[in-house]
């Protein structure tokens, strides 16, 4: 019967010992109990000997020698000798008696950390690349706004060309049939041109607003820099369809002011839409100036025509 009790125990150990998790129990003196083969390998790369009790494997933990390091990025983990990593833990373990002890583990995590230390190097670099694509979305609006200031000066040069053409052949008397007055409402209209290039964004919408007859009203706050930019660009698709389709005279604005965006709803008092309005022309141009400014719109056509755009701050 002895010799089957010590078989069974000797089956248990060679168990414990071939565990991959480093384990080791201690009575509540902290005195070494039971400890498997790896926990007395890490051991030796803590103080060069086996360990005899819990004292001084917390000793070794809280200051660890040359060549063993604490990793600040997982709680109780170092990194050993031979480049593993191992998690440590302290838990209390009743018996069946009922007798206390302590059970000291430390798991492999080699591949677990690696694994948090690529994450955390894609998170940095996406963030960095985040960063980029921020400033190179302020590179290419300034360069959008470059762009539509080149066309309208290139635009305003070819009107300017073409009549101080025009009155050269009419002084030359090369054109027939042509009155001075044509030539100078020629000269007029290339004016008028110029100037509507060199309006802001506002200064147009009400200028046009005026010719046409319709009256602005806004209620609350114009937004701040961009965001009125975009906010008077909305304003002049709105109010050429509302002269276009509904034959409005009022156009109505009301403005709220968000944490971090501005939200605008554009109405107008013309007739209502007789059906859904499919986008194109000056609202898809629109939406694609929102979008790309990292706001939403959202078209509302029955049963009275509304457009609300959510602007962000930034």
């Amino acid at each position: 019967m002895r010799k089957w009790k010590q078989l069974d125990f000797n089956v248990i150990k060679d168990s414990f010992d071939q565990l991959p998790t480093a384990v080791c129990f201690f009575d509540p003196l902290g005195q070494i109990v039971l400890c498997n083969r790896q926990m007395y390998r890490l051991s030796q790369h803590l103080f060069q000997s086996d360990m005899q009790y819990l004292g001084e494997v917390e000793a070794a933990l809280a200051s660890p020698p040359d060549g063993v390091k604490k990793l600040s990025d997982m709680e109780h983990t170092y990194r050993f000798q031979d480049k593993t990593v191992w998690q440590f833990e302290r838990t209390m373990v009743t018996d069946q008696s009922g007798e206390t002890y302590i059970q000291l583990t430390a798991a492999e995590v080699t591949e677990l950390h690696r694994v948090l230390v690529q994450l955390a190097d894609d998170n940095r670099k996406l963030d960095e690349d985040a960063k980029e694509l921020h400033e190179l979305s302020k590179n290419v609006e300034a360069v959008a706004k470059e762009k539509e200031r080149l066309d309208a000066k290139s635009a305003m040069h070819d009107s300017l060309a073409a009549c101080i053409t025009v009155t050269k052949q009419y002084l030359d008397g090369e054109l027939t049939g042509i009155h001075a007055d044509s030539v100078l409402q020629e000269w007029e209209k290339s004016i008028a041109f110029r100037e509507m290039t060199l309006l802001s964004a506002k200064e147009k919408l009400f200028h046009d607003a005026e010719r046409s007859g319709v009256t602005v009203q806004m209620k609350g706050e114009e937004p701040k820099g961009n965001a009125a930019d975009l906010m008077y660009v909305a304003m002049q698709v709105c109010l050429n369809n509302a002269i276009q389709y509904a034959q409005a005279t009022e156009l109505s604005i009301n403005v709220w002011e968000n944490a971090g965006s501005y939200t605008v709803m554009i109405s107008n008092d013309g007739k209502s839409p007789e059906k859904v309005i499919i986008e194109g022309g000056g609202l898809t141009n629109l939406r694609h100036r929102i979008e790309t400014a990292g706001g939403t719109m959202i078209v509302q056509s029955l049963p009275e025509f509304s457009l609300v755009i959510d602007i962000p701050k930034k």
